[in-house]
């Protein structure tokens, strides 16, 4: 069932693990508990005989392993030769590192690549049975010698045989047609960037006994040269059971179909966009029910998180929420303090005892709160003997003006090598019923959350072996609001060891009609024409929980609902209400603008337009124009700037604080996210609050000759360029200011004269802004500053 559970890893070596393999992990469903810690980088100081291997590697094969040190090491230099030029510092077998701990034995290798005093550490894991390489990533010092002096660039088809070349290379006795490509189920959101070094990501499914198997999974990143700059390997060893199903597919098909029911919801037009004021549009969904696996042989349907057998007592079937406790008021007056945050979480939840409030900050709301402001909140106890260096104990988010809680997380930090504290004095022995906990559930929904009862439903639970986890799905106008939940989770102490509120839409952002175009008969019936349902492995458990616990793992045969025989998931599509089409679930502003723009046929700038839409550079209007002669201002070229470096900035938005970068550029403004993009990458001056960009001015082509320079790092050499004898072919050069900065942008072609006149005054388009931009993205590795050693990932 899709329940959406958020586990969390419990120690500090899992938190650097799970830091160091974001690529490959953090976009991916069901990748948890497959990353090795040994994969986080670190810079150090070199250690005297740190480069003496002799001792580090040897044959010797560990009671558990079918491998040694050695051979682990020498299959990653197969694999990747150009880590011969590294220094291997350290092997680990089986070093229990992580939590949830993997279900087989791994060597950790760590390597190092030292210049001078400085030292890039990074790591490899291999399978200790079978010999497989699970992961590497290589390190940024590495790849920048590798590839500075390369100028190919490769498509991402052309990428793509080298990632499956690789693929065969780095799983022996791999069969042809034994994977299967996640394609877009796994790329990220966005597309790549015009500036930085690009790199794809790809990500296979693997095939057992000829069946797909969630269990088996592998991702590669690769560079646009063609280079493996990261590889990842999921598996698993959990027993396969057998790949004949003891019930047919035509009989499995029939229960699908007798069991499968959609509902109407409002789903957000850019559901990662986390910006203020998105829109819903209504659209039909399966309701989760309908997309659960159903057991081979039993045709039973099971949890895909615990493995156990769904019941009705699980589906809640949208139960109104019914407490004992008074509804929740918003705070009313001053902005709250620190203190009185903390005070309305100690109301709501059992602090244990020892632990103090040693962190507050106050920052600007997330996306469903973009207006206030919110603590954050933590506390740990200190005389508990664990380590500290990546996580806290308890963490809270509170709503500055309105007191509403919006999180509430109590790590009971069980992991490896870690002994569980004991629980809180007046828990301790006590154990809840499941009636007690709902009700527990319940009545925190309706003492935290807002209208509660009138706008939320207990919608399912999922029971682990020492918690249980309750989910509340928010509705409008008896219509369901897509990703908008409560989840509480209650430990079978009745000790809260999770409360989550995720309330993003607010009643004007809905549609006016709540009658849709299509029926729901005709709306489940086109559904039932696209799915199918495919015979494969499903794999479940194995996560940590936040009280420390790991759900047990194993794999089941299932017929698995989905629109597409080459794929175990479902639809990441949704039948809009209105116009009957597939859209998709996860649209957003960058992938959309990808589209060619409709108003720039014939224009002289069309294949640079083209190029920047493509990139989303520029985002074409809903009508797909792009205006090419339209003047631009400053903020224009900021934020196509800005998109240049990351195209996703509509997607990923976080402001901290009350920060004014500018006089004029302030948290509420167009250009806040470009301008903080462009201090960083510092292509701005550093922010001065009494200063003011004028983002609304328009630019001139001497201006942007300026900023040009600036980006290219260049302005000490510009001032070497102050007379006219520098611009001899110009025939305005002395109605030219900044003369050595005109002179640069001439000279690398960035803006080159017109009938002999460079024109400083004249205003620039949107024409020639993309082909401005386009000529500097050639530039990328042709200088010795501009976008060196940058990559995307």
């Amino acid at each position: 069932m899709s329940f959406q559970i958020r586990f969390k890893m419990m120690t500090a070596r899992a938190a650097s693990a799970a830091m160091a393999a974001l690529l490959l992990a953090s976009q991916t469903p069901g990748f948890a508990g497959s990353v090795s810690a040994a994969q986080a980088e670190q810079v150090t100081e070199a250690a005297p005989g740190e480069n003496e291997q002799l001792d580090v590697t040897s044959n010797d094969v560990p009671e558990g392993a079918k491998i040694s040190s050695k051979q682990a090491s020498e299959n990653i230099l197969k694999l990747f030769p150009m880590l011969k030029k590294a220094t291997i510092t350290s092997s680990q077998f089986d070093p229990n590192n992580q939590f949830p701990p993997l279900e087989y034995k791994t060597w950790d290798i760590g390597f190092q690549i030292t210049e001078g005093n400085h030292s890039m550490g990074f790591g490899a894991s291999v399978h200790a049975g079978t010999g497989e390489v699970l992961s590497v990533h290589l390190p940024s010092d590495l790849l920048d010698k590798q590839l500075s002096g390369s100028e190919a660039k490769l498509t991402k088809d052309e990428v793509e045989e080298q990632a499956v070349a690789f693929l065969y290379k780095a799983i022996p006795g791999l069969k042809e047609g034994a994977y299967a490509s996640l394609g877009d189920l796994y790329q990220p959101a966005g597309q790549q960037s015009l500036f930085g070094r690009t790199e794809y990501q790809f990500a296979y499914q693997l095939k057992h006994d000829g069946l797909l198997s969630e269990a088996e999974r592998v991702y590669i990143s690769v560079d646009q040269s063609g280079l493996v700059t990261g590889y990842s390997r999921m598996t698993t060893a959990a027993e396969y059971p057998s790949s004949k199903p003891a019930v047919s597919a035509e009989k499995a098909r029939q229960q699908f179909e007798d069991q499968f029911d959609v509902e109407l919801a409002y789903i957000s037009k850019n559901r990662l966009s986390s910006k203020q004021g998105q829109q819903y549009y209504l659209g039909y969904t399966p309701k989760d029910s309908s997309m659960v696996p159903l057991e081979a042989n039993t045709l039973e349907r099971f949890d895909a998180m615990t493995g156990k057998v769904i019941t009705e007592d699980t589906v809640q079937q949208d139960k109104p929420l019914k407490g004992s406790v008074a509804a929740f008021v918003p705070a009313k007056g001053q902005r709250l303090n620190a203190q009185q945050a903390e005070s309305l979480v100690k109301k709501s939840f059992d602090i244990p005892q020892g632990y103090k409030l040693d962190y507050s900050q106050l920052n600007k709301g997330s996306y469903w709160s973009p207006n206030n402001q919110v603590w954050s909140l933590s506390w740990s106890n200190r005389n508990a003997n664990m380590s500290y260096m990546f996580m806290r104990d308890i963490s809270a988010q509170v709503d500055a003006t309105t007191g509403q809680i919006y999180s509430y997380s109590l790590y009971q930090r069980m992991g490896p090598d870690t002994a569980q504290e004991k629980p809180d004095e007046k828990n301790e022995g006590k154990s809840v019923t499941r009636t007690q906990a709902e009700k527990l559930a319940i009545n925190s929904v309706i003492a935290l959350v807002p209208d509660a009862t009138e706008q939320f439903k207990l919608s399912s639970v999922l029971e682990v072996e020492d918690a249980r986890t309750f989910i509340f799905q928010r509705y409008f106008n008896g219509i369901a609001v897509k990703d908008d939940l409560v989840q509480v989770q209650v430990l079978n102490d009745g000790t809260i060891s999770e409360f989550y509120a995720n309330l993003a839409a607010t009643p004007e952002q809905l549609p006016a009609s709540k009658e849709p175009a299509i029926s729901y008969e005709e709306a489940k019936a086109a559904y039932l024409e696209e799915f199918k349902l495919v015979l494969a492995y499903s794999r479940y458990g194995g996560h940590g929980t936040s009280s420390g616990q790991v759900t047990p793992s194993g794999i089941n045969l299932a017929y698995m609902p989905t629109r597409d025989d080459q794929s175990i998931y479902g639809s990441y599509e949704v039948l809009d209400a209105n116009t009957g089409e597939w859209t998709s679930l996860y649209n957003t502003s960058s992938t959309a603008a990808q589209a060619a723009p409709s108003d720039i046929a014939g224009h002289v700038a069309e294949e640079a337009i083209l190029n920047m839409t493509q990139h989303s550079v520029l985002v074409p209007d809903e009508q797909g124009r792009v205006f090419p002669d339209r003047v631009i201002t400053r903020g224009d070229w900021f934020n196509y700037l800005a998109r240049a470096v990351n195209p996703n900035l509509d997607i990923y938005y976080t402001v901290n604080g009350d920060d004014k970068l500018f006089a004029d550029i302030t948290p509420d403004s167009p250009y806040y996210q470009a301008v903080r993009t462009l201090i960083d990458q510092r292509w701005l001056a550093g922010a001065d609050p009494e200063v003011s960009l004028n983002p609304q001015d328009e630019m001139t082509r001497e201006e942007l000759a300026v900023l040009l320079v600036r980006i290219l790092r260049y302005e000490k050499l510009a001032g070497f360029y102050t007379m006219p004898s520098d611009l001899p072919n110009l025939v305005d050069a002395n109605s030219i200011t900044n003369k050595g900065a005109v002179s640069l942008s001439m000279k690398l072609g960035l803006l080159p004269s017109i009938e002999g006149r460079f024109m400083p005054a004249r205003k620039v388009t949107v024409a020639e802004a993309s082909q401005v931009l386009e000529r500097l993205a050639k530039l990328q590795g042709k200088t010795d500053s501009f976008m060196t050693g940058s990559r995307l990932y």
